[in-house]
């Protein structure tokens, strides 16, 4: 009578060792188990014992490895410090480029431009003698572009996706009632075979111009499902939350009230019975409106003047209201926005735009908060999205590799956080209108201004 055989794979120890340039051997214990579907050994595990010196053989004499010291220097480490929570799947005894050192040089190199893995590389070498003063622990090899790639691919994992929300905690200044703007941004140089691009969806802080957080998305169908679970990631409690009519959504307002917050969300034709309503009220003209003080700005040899008006949500009828939480008690919303060009007087508009809001009708100046909540969410464009584009190439990101598509755009988002932040507090200091950020750039042209600065940045 044969013996039955076990449905678990027998596990094999053996003991490996790997002779280095400099002589000594290194010395691994494997576990592996056959796996018949590849018809060969499958590692399990792999757990560095230590080296042998030049020459040797008896593993009694084995040298046991110490800690690779993680620390930099304090400025260095300040900055290093929300990296070191991330989770390096590599073996910690064959480690030569430590992550947090990696991730704060691929940090500085986004700070001044160079983005890709190439430049990266260079930036690595040519900066090499800077670096080392920073970090103690810095590696004595060259880095190649592959390195900083598959670096790159482990800070995009979703397990690291919360590392954005480590350094806007160590940069934001909260306020009582904040402006979260919600919206999505192509990344085009990244199309695939059916010549879709990739979508990123955005999270911003319009009042500190801190981007949040963020979630690669694929496609921009996938906005939708994908924003009430990034939302939830965040502590919106108190804040406005304001999103394009894509996100318009009975669920997504539900959501908002929920983490109590307030909603200010925009209004086309994919929410038809309620955009007609509304825009029906303010072209009759019946009502008396709540009108918020105008604004103009000149910028771009464009004089453009905004006016808000408001009515309460209740005048809409009750099937309306029984779909959107929080509208009884809220508010509508007119925004109409005025566009000369100062060279040939040429008359743009008028922008009509219509909004609803669970900002109570009733609330002290309700017209001049959605007045500027409206005019903020704009902010994720210009102050995000756009800067993205112009001073960190994300347009020019070619990527099929959603993992490094995560990290690279991740990494993005920390530099521009980081300049943003050096902006405000140029401003705070000298009374002035801050310089642009390639301007930023072009002076932090060294590692230990680049730090200095930085660490300045940082709240105590």
């Amino acid at each position: 009578m044969s013996r039955p055989r076990s449905d678990t794979p027998k596990e094999h120890t053996s003991i490996i060792r790997a002779k280095r340039k400099d002589g000594w051997t290194y010395v691994q214990r494997v576990v592996s188990v056959y796996d018949p579907k590849i018809k060969n050994s499958r590692r399990i595990s792999t757990e560095t014992l230590g080296k042998l010196p030049p020459g040797e053989t008896d593993l009694e004499k084995l040298v046991t490895l110490e800690p690779r010291r993680r620390k930099g220097s304090l400025q260095a480490a300040k900055i290093a410090a929300p990296a070191q929570e991330v989770i390096d799947p590599r073996d910690p005894g064959r480690i030569i480029y430590p992550l947090d050192i990696v991730f704060c040089v691929i940090l500085l190199a986004a700070m001044q431009g160079k983005t890709s893995c190439t430049e990266i590389a260079e930036f690595w070498h040519q900066c090499r003698p800077l670096l080392s003063k920073s970090f103690p622990n810095f590696p004595d090899e060259e880095i190649s572009h592959d390195t900083v790639r598959r670096i790159t691919m482990i800070i995009g994992k979703d397990k690291n996706a919360a590392l954005i929300e480590r350094f806007v905690e160590m940069l934001r200044s909260r306020l009582s009632h904040p402006v979260i703007a919600v919206d999505g941004q192509a990344i085009r140089a990244s199309r695939d075979s059916s010549q879709h691009s990739p979508y990123v969806l955005n999270i911003m802080d319009a009042d500190n111009e801190l981007i949040l957080a963020q979630q690669v998305i694929g496609e921009k169908n996938n906005e939708i499902t994908h924003t009430s679970k990034l939302i939830d990631t965040l502590d919106i409690r108190g804040a406005i939350v304001t999103a394009d009519a894509l996100n318009t959504q009975t669920e997504f307002a539900a959501k908002i009230i929920a983490e109590k917050a307030d909603y200010c969300l925009a209004l086309k034709a994919n929410q038809d019975l309620t955009y007609e309503q509304v825009r029906g009220f303010f072209e009759l003209g019946t009502h008396e409106y709540k009108i918020a003080r105008p604004s103009v700005t000149d910028q771009g040899g464009k004089i453009t003047k905004r006016k808000t008006r408001v009515l309460p949500g209740a005048l809409l009828p009750e099937e309306i209201l029984n779909k959107w939480v929080g509208l009884d008690e809220g508010s509508i919303v007119e925004a109409v926005t005025d566009t000369v060009k100062k060279n040939t007087g040429e008359i743009l508009g008028p922008q009509v735009r219509y909004y609803i809001s669970s900002l109570r009708y009733d609330a002290p100046n309700v017209e001049q908060v959605l007045h500027r909540a409206i005019r903020q969410h704009w902010t994720i464009e210009n102050k995000g999205h756009w800067a993205l584009d112009m001073a960190f190439n994300q347009d020019r990101l070619q990527c099929t590799n959603a993992q490094y598509l995560a990290g690279r755009t991740l990494l993005n988002k920390i530099a521009l956080n980081f300049t943003t932040k050096i902006q405000t507090r140029l401003e705070e200091t000298t009374g002035k209108e801050a310089p642009s950020k390639p301007v930023i750039r072009a002076r932090l042209n060294k590692i230990e201004d680049m730090l200095a600065t930085m660490n300045d940045c940082i709240r105590i």
